[in-house]
């Protein structure tokens, strides 16, 4: 899923400031209208390394900003030629062939070239360096990497894989600098990290450079708070123009006041609570399907993410080209979970779910499931966590909150299959398994039904608990101008024509 994968973006304030205790002052701001400031929930454990093997949320959006990849997804979930402008495949798609953009420089000048490509390909691919990415291009040879030309790279697999084009999308799987990562990554992005201090403060300012689209604003300021509340006072009081992380309940009580406006992504985005299914006693697939039994899906709707959510079924979300799997929606149902809790001898069952609570709902999610689970007997208690714990022990907890924005096929081969650094809940389904595979080695047109065959496997003996897809809320001033909603939850990864002023 994500632990591994988490979202959002980042920017950084000059050393002088970030020495007080203090928050900048509205009127201090040197870059007057052409700095966008943002709030963002606190990550002590941030670096500037886009291949680091845990990234948050603020990581990920910085890296959105900073770095990009040979493709990406576009804000309605299409995938789009980036840093490539093409990707042929041989007969038996065992073999890519990358063109790459020609008159692409990185953010320092320097041009961007097939060797930069193949070094970044070959840094992921190494295990040494433990990239979250690493989930994604395991097919890829790293014998078999190398520059053609100076705008074309061949890419060989160890197993034929059809959906090359889309995994290249994923904001863990960046184009760097020869030799710059991890110490100082230069990437070809829109913005280029001007200062930085981990936890506190971040900017990024305008890569005059760069070879697409200059985005309006000069730069972009990422200001970290301690709490969703305090990220919601900082923008009533004027000292942030977005509000990134703030739950549903206060973004809904934000909008209108001050002239503060809402963005509504909706899409794909879940929250969802996963079960390792290695450990008693949830391996027992019976205990799993007990407690999907005693979710009250429209509650969560309602009581968590306030209406902004629709309910889902246990299933990761499905691509757009795709009719969804002809599936009975799951339905709160006690008597048949004690009936299934006591056939796996776990009539008194009680254990504890762990978060970090960093994205709005988390903790609001595993409270109102504590609360459902009472009704059959079941005791959940909540165990909060400061991020960097939950992060060094990724992998460790019986039970915790995920959250994931990517699409299908990134989903499946970071968190899914066996031994993938995203797979927390230590899943290994044969039928799964294999169904993959078959996914993975088909044209697209043949992908729908293997698709929704594997969301039946998932349905019935998945690890994770997945209620609903939540919409992802950006409280804003009336002053910023031009954001677009995002189908993936990522609406800040989209600023090129966003102004504020």
């Amino acid at each position: 899923m994500s632990r591994g994968p988490r979202c959002l973006p980042v920017l950084l304030l000059a050393a002088a400031l970030l020495a007080g205790c203090g928050r900048p002052d509205d009127a201090d701001d040197p870059a007057g209208a052409g700095t966008l400031r943002i709030s963002v929930s606190t990550d002590a454990g941030e670096v500037l390394n886009p291949y680091a093997s845990n990234q948050g949320p603020i990581q990920e959006l910085r890296s959105s900003l900073v770095f990009e990849g040979l493709t990406a997804l576009g804000p309605e979930g299409r995938t789009e030629w980036r840093l490539a402008t093409g990707m042929t495949p041989n007969a038996d798609r065992t073999q890519w062939t990358i063109t790459l953009r020609p008159g692409v420089k990185f953010s320092d000048g320097t041009e961007f070239t097939a060797a930069d490509v193949v070094s970044s390909i070959k840094y992921l691919r190494d295990p040494a360096h433990a990239a979250q990415g690493l989930a994604l291009i395991q097919m890829i040879d790293p014998a078999s990497i190398q520059a053609v030309d100076k705008l074309t790279v061949r890419v060989g697999l160890t197993e034929p894989f059809s959906p090359f084009k889309d995994i290249w999308t994923s904001v863990l799987l960046p184009m760097t600098k020869t030799g710059s990562a991890p110490a100082k990554p230069i990437g070809t992005g829109p913005f280029a990290v001007k200062s930085f201090a981990a936890g506190r403060e971040s900017t990024v300012e305008r890569s005059d450079g760069y070879w697409g689209r200059k985005p309006k604003l000069a730069a972009v300021q990422l200001i970290e708070y301690q709490s969703q509340q305090a990220q919601a006072n900082a923008l009533l009081s004027g000292r942030v123009d977005i509000a990134s992380n703030t739950t549903p309940t206060i973004a809904k009580s934000l909008a209108g006041r001050g002239g503060i406006q809402l963005l509504d992504s909706k899409g794909t985005f879940s929250l969802q609570i996963g079960l390792d299914t290695a450990v008693a006693p949830f391996r027992d697939v019976r205990v799993r399907q007990a407690l999907r039994l005693l979710v009250d899906r429209q509650q969560i709707v309602s009581n968590v993410f306030s209406g902004y959510a629709r309910i889902a079924n246990d299933y990761e979300t499905t691509t757009p080209q795709c009719a969804a799997p002809n599936l009975p929606q799951r339905a709160p149902d006690i008597a048949a979970a004690k009936r299934l809790l006591a056939e796996a001898g776990q009539s008194d069952l009680s254990f504890a779910i762990t978060t970090d609570g960093l994205l709005p709902g988390m903790s609001e999610l595993a409270q109102v499931f504590a609360q459902n689970a009472a009704l059959a007997g079941v005791k959940v208690t909540v165990n909060v966590v400061p991020t960097p714990e939950l992060l060094a022990k990724w992998g460790q907890w019986p039970a915790f909150v995920d959250y994931n924005p990517v699409p299908y096929l990134p989903s499946v081969l970071g968190g899914l299959l066996p031994d993938r650094v995203g797979n927390a809940a230590h899943w290994n389904d044969a039928a799964f398994t294999g169904l993959a595979g078959e996914l993975f080695r088909s044209p697209e047109q043949r992908q729908c039904p293997l698709m929704n065959r594997m969301h039946e496997i998932e349905y019935t003996n998945g690890p994770y608990i997945i209620p609903a897809f939540s919409d992802v809320l950006l409280p804003h001033r009336a002053a910023v101008q031009g954001l677009v909603p995002d189908v993936n939850g990522r609406p800040l990864s989209f600023l090129t024509d966003v102004t504020v002023g």
